[in-house]
């Protein structure tokens, strides 16, 4: 059952919600207020701008000191969700003492700029119908300087390596698409080239036709295989061979070919 405006600032008063005011309750929830916006280094500033997809941590004002019979739930004011933000918060149990943090995701296609006068979330309060067995004693209790992952960093720490080497092996592949896309560029113009080269060859020497098609096939393979050792494509050892053999190829052509 959700305690109402009453049953909140009573609350206040017997210290349940810490540093608080009463002229932030509602009908049935509590306007919380932000101390600050915690980065992904750790580090907490008085603002900050989500971009799209970007997520930070919020430090409440306020704090809680629950009994075993009272439970609380941070929510979206209704105007955030409409400008495109979500939030994410635990559910705080009874017998837990903290202040209050939760996350704040940008899902909107714009950025968002937020700074500690606007106001984001509030709280509601829910009575649990018999007092618990026992109260929260968890990784959590107690927190009032930011602790990341807390005890749990152990536990979730092999899950947040194998997704980063998803990432890293995603960014491999786009590297290799794009080495692989410039270097059917490279053949393409190489192809035309080609053509150019002979229709104005028309006529010339044997030589100079061959010594011409062997300079521009290598001078192109060179550039491919350039293009392999920057994007990590797998053709580049293939690309250095074929541009070796040009240039020697070139070389004969030059001595014996007359």
């Amino acid at each position: 059952m959700l305690l109402s405006d009453g049953e909140i600032r009573g609350l206040i008063r017997d210290g349940v919600l810490v540093d608080a005011t009463e002229g932030n309750v509602g009908v049935v929830t509590y306007d919380l207020r932000t101390k600050g916006f915690v980065g992904p280094n750790g580090a907490e500033s008085s603002g900050c701008r989500l971009d799209p997809g970007d997520s930070a941590f919020v430090r409440c004002v306020e704090g809680v000191r629950l009994p075993a019979d009272l439970a609380a739930r941070v929510l979206l004011r209704n105007s955030r969700i409409r400008q495109g933000l979500t939030l994410d918060a635990p559910l705080y149990f009874p017998g837990h003492g903290t202040v209050l943090y939760y996350r704040v995701t940008n899902v909107s296609g714009s950025a968002i700029d937020l700074d500690c006068a606007d106001g984001i979330a509030q709280v509601e309060f829910e009575r649990v119908e018999e007092p618990v067995e026992h109260r929260y004693d968890g990784a959590f209790q107690g927190e009032v300087s930011f602790r990341g992952m807390g005890s749990y960093r152990d536990a979730y720490s092999g899950e947040m390596s194998q997704l980063q080497d998803k990432v890293d092996e995603v960014k491999g592949i786009e590297r290799r698409m794009y080495g692989n896309v410039m270097a059917i560029m490279a053949i393409l113009a190489g192809v035309f080239t080609l053509v150019n080269v002979n229709v104005g060859a028309v006529g010339g020497t044997a030589q100079s036709v061959v010594v011409t098609n062997l300079v521009t096939v290598g001078s192109f393979a060179a550039l491919s295989a350039l293009i392999g050792e920057l994007f990590e494509g797998s053709h580049r050892r293939t690309a250095v061979a074929v541009a070796a053999v040009c240039l020697v190829g070139a070389v004969l052509a030059v001595l014996f070919l007359k």
